[in-house]
């Protein structure tokens, strides 16, 4: 368990560049203004048929990854140190990319639709707070569950990695799908509570953020994490094994989903839904542990500034579509090169703080 997994660090850029590149795709959407994003000007729903696909996966990935860093870290330092170690990393960077960042993009955004109400600091900071950092929300969240968790790590994880039911079940073919099973209520649950007032548990699958839906679903995803990294070299060898079926599984209920609008029948049912998260994320598992376990300089430079990058990139995103949403250039042309463009000056960024030692446990990043 002390070998570094460089497929892990590898997701983790993946996860959050897909974030990015999701919340671009936002602003091409009927939905962009509902959820303060400045919109293009010629926006449609043909983009949700890769946003669809994203999805359900994308933020559960994230949690999931998130859990397998603590387990990983536990191997090697003290509950202690992990505590102190998740309030800075996660924490300060809450705290900073919420008052700054969130902020900025608020206004940027308010700015563009005309809303006075984001032109004073009075409004603008409780709103970004009271929607949790408004991007940064799942930062919130993984902090919780890290401080929920680590006081117990010793109980729940396999530190000795010895043979457990668990691991018995994960050299079984096919027993790693038994792990759908809690996802899989979790959306069972959703059914049951979506559209309920009373309980405003949530309403749809894909809404994570600042839904006690989301908040339930990602504490799940990152105990599985915790419990199936306890199992050692028996939980990446299934990855190994098990790729292509969950390929082929999740593909299956995507396109099913597909070819209902998304919208009719079992296609609102989360509990397919669950399962077809469940698929992918453990397809990206599979295809990491095969494909992505291994060192690089290009890993080493993207898992330092894909954290840094997500933090500054959302009010980077607000200040390029105030511009471009305006230029009459066709969604499939604009998209990549808004793309290019928000990664750049997200990077810039990144670049100019990266060696400011002050600044750097301010956009999570390590003082060694």
């Amino acid at each position: 368990m002390n070998k570094r997994r460089y497929d892990i660090d590898a997701l983790r850029s993946i996860a959050l560049f897909l974030l990015i590149f999701y919340h671009l795709g936002q602003s091409f959407t009927y939905n962009a203004r509902n959820i303060l994003f400045v919109q293009d000007k010629r926006p449609g729903d043909d983009i949700w048929i890769l946003l669809n696909l994203l999805n359900s996966w994308r933020i559960p990935l994230v949690f999931l990854i998130a859990g397998i860093a603590l387990r990983l870290s536990f191997s090697k330092r003290s509950q202690a140190i992990i505590l102190k170690e998740r309030l800075k990393v996660l924490g300060i960077p809450w705290v900073f990319g919420s008052l700054v960042f969130a902020s900025s993009s608020a206004y940027i955004t308010g700015r563009f639709y005309g809303y006075p109400f984001f032109n004073e600091l009075s409004n603008l900071i409780p709103f970004v707070f009271e929607y949790n950092g408004l991007h940064m929300w799942f930062v919130l969240y993984i902090l919780i569950f890290s401080l929920i968790t680590t006081p117990f790590l010793k109980f729940i994880s396999n530190k000795k990695e010895k043979e457990t039911i668990f691991s018995k079940i994960l050299n079984k073919p096919g027993g790693i799908f038994l792990f759908a099973i809690p996802v899989v209520l979790e959306g069972e649950l959703l059914n049951r509570l979506r559209f309920d007032f009373a309980t405003d548990y949530g309403d749809f699958y894909q809404v994570f953020a600042n839904t006690s839906h989301g908040f339930v679903l990602g504490y799940i995803w990152f105990l599985i994490g915790i419990i199936l990294t306890s199992q050692g070299d028996v939980f990446w060898e299934s990855n190994k094994r098990n790729w292509k079926i969950h390929l082929v599984l999740g593909s299956l209920s995507y396109l099913y989903r597909l070819f209902n609008d998304f919208e009719s029948g079992f296609a609102l049912d989360n509990r397919l839904i669950a399962f077809e998260s469940f698929n992918f994320i453990f397809l990206m598992l599979g295809l990491g542990a095969v494909y992505l376990n291994k060192d690089s300089p290009q890993l080493t430079y993207y898992k330092t500034a894909v954290y840094p990058v997500y933090i500054v990139h959302l009010p980077v995103q607000m200040a390029v579509m105030f511009y471009f949403s305006r230029i009459n250039i066709h969604p499939i042309v604009k998209f990549p090169l808004a793309l290019f463009v928000i990664c750049f000056l997200s990077l810039t960024i990144y670049h100019a703080i990266k060696n400011i030692k002050p600044l750097r446990p301010l956009f999570g990043l390590r003082n060694n």
